[in-house]
């Protein structure tokens, strides 16, 4: 949907683009003014689109950052349990999740910063 979106903004733009160049070879104000217009709400529309792909994308930060909280805390209770039962394998495992999550937060916050 936002393809299409941008792609009608897109085509207003150039229509305005056309209006407001004949207004000015005609000396014609209204189409001048017009042609204005539409380029104005091709920009608004570009940027309401902005502001959608922006919001899927910090949405999607969001479920990234729980599921590796969710990770980290496996993690913790894995290695818990290693250290209680005294199975190296569990205490392994566990730190590799732990691991395993702090790269996930790592990675959203290199996206945040890159943002």
């Amino acid at each position: 949907m936002s393809t299409e979106n941008r792609l009608e903004a897109t085509a207003k733009n150039i229509e305005g683009k056309v209006q407001e160049f004949v207004g000015n070879v005609t000396g014609n104000p209204n189409d001048q003014a017009e042609g204005q217009a539409k380029q104005a709400e091709a920009k608004f529309r570009h940027t309401v689109e902005n502001i959608k792909e922006q919001g899927q994308g910090e949405m999607s930060s969001l479920q990234n950052r729980t599921e590796a909280t969710a990770r980290n805390i496996e993690g913790k209770v894995q290695e818990f349990i290693g250290n209680v039962t005294g199975d190296p394998k569990d205490q392994a495992e566990g730190q590799t999740k732990q691991a395993e999550a702090q790269i996930g937060h790592t990675i959203e916050n290199i996206k945040d910063d890159l943002r």
